[in-house]
């Protein structure tokens, strides 16, 4: 029987997957370069993070070469494409002629239902539908708690899907915006941009100030951004 958890080794965050085999393998799966470690069921986790850290830059290196090489693939969203939620990539499958339009996890899966069939911008469409809700949903979640322990608390904030920001805040009305494609990221990330957002109600720039605030609540921020920015 396999199970699979998010397991995190420094700047490195990999799916576990555990089952019947002998040895642990690293493989970087496209087309976003999940990198996937398969151990023993019964092997330590410990062993697990050590053989991770001991191919860190052999992971990076093959994870951005993947990234790279399928960076101007177009998706055409179909059965077979791996679409990533949340830091976890996951198969797609399409199936048409459903009672109504959604996607849904599907356990190890992501299923996108189709009414009738679709060309790919209704398809990304619906999917990006999908996204902003679960999007919507952490940040429902997130939002207060680092509110909570700042103290800033923007006026409001809404999702869009952008090209070259992962967020932006409006100072003068302090209303906060995120990036869509934040949801392909791991928790971590979320939670990264939506205290450097929260820091600009405090402190407009990027200079001392704005990153001793970063520091003062994240100290792990640069390493967050890094994975953000590949």
């Amino acid at each position: 029987m396999e199970t699979a958890k998010t397991l995190t080794v420094g700047e490195i965050e990999a799916t576990l997957i555990r089952k019947r085999v002998k040895n642990i393998r690293v493989t970087i799966v496209p087309p976003d370069g999940e990198v996937r470690v398969t151990a023993p069921v019964r092997c330590p986790e410990s062993v697990i993070r050590g053989f991770l850290s001991e191919r860190a830059d052999w992971i990076r290196t093959h994870r951005d070469a993947v990234r790279q090489k399928h960076a101007d693939e177009p998706r055409r969203f179909e059965t077979g494409e791996t679409v990533c939620l949340f830091g976890t990539a996951y198969p797609l499958v399409v199936l048409e002629n459903q009672k109504k339009n959604g996607a849904v996890l599907d356990f190890d899966r992501i299923v996108l239902s189709l009414k009738q069939p679709a060309n790919r911008d209704r398809r990304e469409a619906i999917l990006n539908d999908w996204y902003r809700e679960r999007l919507k949903t952490e940040i429902e979640h997130l939002m207060p708690i680092w509110s909570e322990r700042t103290g800033l608390v923007p006026s409001g904030w809404i999702v869009r899907n952008m090209t070259s920001r992962w967020g932006t805040c409006n100072t003068k009305t302090g209303r906060i915006t995120l990036n869509l494609q934040l949801v392909r990221y791991p928790i971590p990330c979320l939670e990264y941009v939506i205290l450097h957002e929260l820091a600009h109600l405090r402190v407009r720039g990027h200079g001392a100030d704005f990153k001793a605030l970063l520091d003062a609540y994240m100290p792990q921020w640069r390493a967050r951004r890094k994975q953000l920015n590949g």
